[in-house]
């Protein structure tokens, strides 16, 4: 003899029950800010990527002649390039579930929020506009990335 969970006697009590979805099929609330997180890394990676570019090639994108606390525009333009091709790198496997890249995408949003900290003199709306999203992406991947292997594709 089965004992009928609560869940089970609702179902059964609900007229609409048979077109209803399985559980399986349940959106899990925190998978959106996961995914969320994943589109704030391919797009920090990117636009790192065009900033790491425009900085090395001394386009007139960058400040004239801007001081930095430490190294030089060149130095942070090559910075910013690795950042952003990690960050592409990491954006893509939180799309495929990895934990790995969750844990490697919170190290690269952190060291790409401070060197877009150091690179303000350069162009200080950019970079605190690329230091909020990453602060977002972080957010999402700390609060709600724990769920993430254990979804369902």
């Amino acid at each position: 003899m089965a004992v009928e969970t609560s869940d089970q006697h609702r179902r059964s009590a609900d007229p609409y029950a048979a077109s209803a979805p399985e559980d399986k099929y349940r959106d899990d609330p925190g998978y959106g800010w996961v995914m969320f997180a994943g589109v704030l890394l391919l797009m920090i990676g990117t636009l790192s990527l065009i900033l790491g570019i425009a900085a090395v090639g001394n386009s007139h994108f960058i400040a004239s002649h801007p001081r930095y606390i430490i190294g030089t525009q060149h130095g942070w333009g090559r910075v910013s390039e690795i950042l952003g091709i990690v960050a592409l790198i990491v954006g893509c496997g939180v799309f495929v579930k990895n934990q790995l890249s969750r844990w490697v995408g919170v190290v690269v949003l952190a060291a790409s929020a401070v060197a877009e900290l150091l690179l303000m003199p350069s162009y200080p709306f950019w970079s605190l506009s690329i230091f909020a999203l990453c602060v977002l992406a972080i957010y999402g991947l700390v609060v709600y990335g724990e769920k993430i292997s254990s979804l369902k594709p």
